[in-house]
């Protein structure tokens, strides 16, 4: 198997990723209000996952899928509460999803031009 993958092999590999993405963002948004070192925890591991990720397509998709894990979970609930409390921890998960978006954002690969001049 060639690495990184092409085609169907590469939308499979984006979407494991953003499920997993999704299930580190569960764990997160389920320790966040035990303490601030399960916060720091909740925070440190899905972003130091994205930095260990492979730019590109690989770490887009486990960052988005953990950023749209905690967004989902930060709506209202049936019953009228919320997973995510206003607290400061809850928002400290909040600013670590924004966080996460921006680090996803900034490291991009950039596709070089071609001179067409030449």
């Amino acid at each position: 198997m060639a690495w990184p993958p092409r085609g169907i092999l590469l939308v499979a590999v984006v979407i494991v990723a953003a499920l997993i993405g999704g299930g580190t963002a569960i764990a997160s948004v389920l320790v966040h209000e035990k303490s601030w070192a399960w916060l720091a925890l909740a925070l440190a591991a899905p972003l130091s996952a994205t930095w260990a990720l492979s730019a590109g397509w690989l770490r887009s998709g486990f960052g988005l899928g953990w950023l749209a894990m905690v967004f989902l979970l930060l709506q209202t609930r049936p019953e009228g509460d919320y997973v995510v409390l206003s607290s400061a921890r809850g928002y400290g998960l909040l600013v670590g999803g924004l966080a996460m978006l921006v680090f996803v954002i900034v490291t991009l690969p950039v596709r070089r031009r071609t001179d067409e001049s030449g």
